[in-house]
């Protein structure tokens, strides 16, 4: 069994296919990831180009932005969406992913949700595709949906035979039904087996705290805010500026403040013992994982979705945009001690997660209905 795996070209696009790939590998499956080219070198088998050279996510968000979506707070948030994913990613992609399916001539294609032009290609050429989500199925991603479908002809549940479905149960919204088949897959985080800034493995001298607004919403202003109040808690914090944003650009900081552009996620939450973040699916669910309550400072995308779940079960803080100065520093002390209630509900919804279907299962599916 051959089996291509698409995404767009963003980090939080992509490495949530990787738990997946890894476990079609240990099925027997030959594997291939389709997606921008700046990610060969940084995955765990052969990658070729999924999209246009050198176009990348963030240029697509520069699009969306120049259009003065991003400004204009009253558009619905579906048509932002249907926007940056339909009109501006999907022209990007189909042809090329076209070119990939023709030459790999895969058993099955694995598409992230948001790779809309994976499954328009997919039907183009007659290659089986199953979807990925990344975000929580919702209404707005039916209407994507029927949008993209009515561009190729077909029906929505025509664009793929089912729907792998990494979401817990405690960030599903209610009533809103994907329209193929979904599959249950337990949240794997993944990221390049790379070192952890050395200090994280000296023994703790002060509790610490992992700060991040991910791969695409970094800023200056509110990563450099978020840091001088975290360590005005007594933590020591690690910075992760990630790659649009320098860490010589958050200037002088105290000798307790570490900042990277880049770090490997997934290996350094053990080592820390509280996440402030942007929200974004991949830093909930790891954070989960490690049982480590949140501090979520919702930048944009679905992470206010997440915010809202994440504090109705009682495992987060959240600072909202425009929230007063002292904010995340109030935030991250009421959350740092080991009797805080936000770690005990992190406990209870890491064993949520634990009982959903591994991906090795999920895998072995796939490979057992391989035609």
């Amino acid at each position: 069994m051959k089996v291509v795996l698409a995404a767009l070209p963003a980090f939080g696009h992509l490495y949530p296919l990787v738990p997946l790939a890894l476990a079609l590998q240990r099925a027997g499956a030959t594997v291939v990831f389709a997606t921008g080219e700046d990610f060969a070198s940084r995955l765990p088998a052969r990658t070729v180009r999924g999209a246009e050279a050198s176009w990348t996510f963030a240029d697509a968000h520069a699009e969306v932005a120049r259009r003065g979506m991003l400004r204009d707070s009253s558009a619905p948030v579906i048509e932002l969406a249907t926007a940056l994913f339909v009109e501006i990613c999907a022209p990007h992609v189909v042809d090329a992913m076209t070119d990939v399916l023709r030459r790999e001539r895969p058993d099955l294609l694995v598409f992230e949700q948001t790779d809309v032009g994976a499954a328009m290609a997919a039907r183009a050429t007659g290659v089986r595709a199953v979807c990925q989500a990344v975000v929580g199925w919702g209404e707005m991603w039916s209407g994507i949906y029927d949008a993209v479908a009515e561009r190729v002809s077909a029906s929505p549940g025509e664009l793929a035979e089912g729907l792998i479905d990494p979401h817990p149960s405690f960030l599903a919204e209610p009533g809103a039904s994907p329209p193929f088949p979904t599959t249950a897959m337990r949240p794997t985080a993944w990221s390049p087996d790379s070192p952890v800034p050395g200090w994280l493995l000296e023994p703790r001298t002060a509790p610490r705290a992992y700060l991040t607004l991910g791969t695409v919403f970094g800023k200056v202003d509110v990563l450099r805010a978020a840091a001088l109040e975290i360590a005005g808690t007594g933590c020591e914090v690690l910075v992760a500026t990630g790659p649009g944003v320098e860490p010589s650009d958050l200037g002088d900081l105290p000798p307790a403040v570490h900042v990277e552009q880049e770090v490997p996620q997934a290996q350094l939450l053990p080592h820390v013992d509280v996440v402030v973040h942007h929200g974004g699916t991949g830093t909930v669910i790891g954070a989960l994982a490690h049982a480590l309550p949140q501090v979520v400072m919702p930048q944009g995308a679905d992470q206010f979705w997440n915010a809202e779940h994440l504090a109705t079960e009682g495992a987060c803080r959240v600072v909202p945009p425009g929230a007063p100065p002292g904010s995340v520093a109030s935030a991250a002390a009421a959350v740092i001690g080991e009797r805080a209630p936000e770690r005990a509900a992190a406990r209870r919804l890491r064993d949520v997660i634990d009982a959903m279907p591994s991906p090795d299962e999920v895998a072995r599916q796939l490979h057992g209905t391989a035609g």
